[in-house]
């Protein structure tokens, strides 16, 4: 039902976008079947696979590779000594707060503007997502049921799996669908603003030459990609609750 639902509402969107383009210029907004022909020219070029789709992945994936093994420790360290976090918490809050585009223009002006200006940029956003998550997770953890494995003297592995580790996914988790979608956008902008190669270039050239039909659909790919990445984390999520 709810798949039906689902569809309803996409075949929904596409009857009305497919209006409205009828009643505008294709340069302002192009109709889906127009879309559909330059997603597929998109998808057909194997530069598009290797110049501009691959080193978005991996600047997104690096940002995220280096977020996590950061903030998860201060997390650790915030929840088990209170003062840790406290000292840590002005920059939390300046990178919590401050907007993503200020902070790429930042990084681009400190940095070389390329790949260690993006990653970095992902990785300075989504730190504190990491660190307040792993932090809420250790703090969900049932201690009378921790100080009974301790009684009993469960083995330490098997009380991280079933004590610890639980608890920290159900914050950890879903700090992490978070996390994905935003590490592909802040890539994306950063890529935009500093015009690196990758999707946010791609952008940035489909718009500079009204190339508004690539441009969907290069919009289109994102949307994708978003929702692959979210959906096989809540698949994810659905098998650890399970197990």
């Amino acid at each position: 039902m709810r798949r039906l639902a689902f569809l309803a509402g996409l075949a929904g969107l596409v009857a009305l976008w497919a209006f409205a383009a009828r009643e505008s210029l294709p340069a302002i907004l192009p109709g889906p079947l127009a879309v559909a022909k330059a997603l597929g020219t998109i998808l057909s070029e194997r530069t598009f696979w290797t110049e501009t789709l691959l080193p978005s992945l991996g600047r997104a994936a690096a940002g995220l590779a280096l977020a996590f093994p950061v903030g998860a420790p201060l997390g650790l360290l915030g929840w088990r000594w209170p003062a840790v976090s406290a000292f840590f918490a002005p920059l939390r809050l300046i990178l919590m707060g401050m907007p993503a585009p200020i902070l790429a223009i930042l990084c681009i002006l400190w940095f070389d503007g390329g790949t260690v200006t993006v990653i970095l940029t992902v990785a300075a956003l989504l730190l504190p997502v990491f660190q307040l998550a792993t932090a809420e997770g250790m703090s969900a953890i049932d201690r009378q049921l921790a100080e009974m494995a301790c009684v009993f003297r469960v083995p330490a592995a098997r009380r991280l799996h079933r004590i610890v580790l639980p608890a920290v996914w159900t914050a950890l988790g879903p700090a992490l669908r978070i996390a994905l979608a935003n590490a592909l956008r802040v890539t994306l902008l950063t890529e935009l603003l500093s015009g690196a190669e990758g999707l946010g270039s791609a952008v940035q050239s489909a718009q500079s030459w009204l190339q508004t039909d690539r441009l969907f659909a290069l919009v289109l790919i994102i949307l994708a990609l978003i929702g692959l990445a979210e959906a096989g984390l809540t698949s994810l999520l659905r098998e650890r609750k399970r197990s």
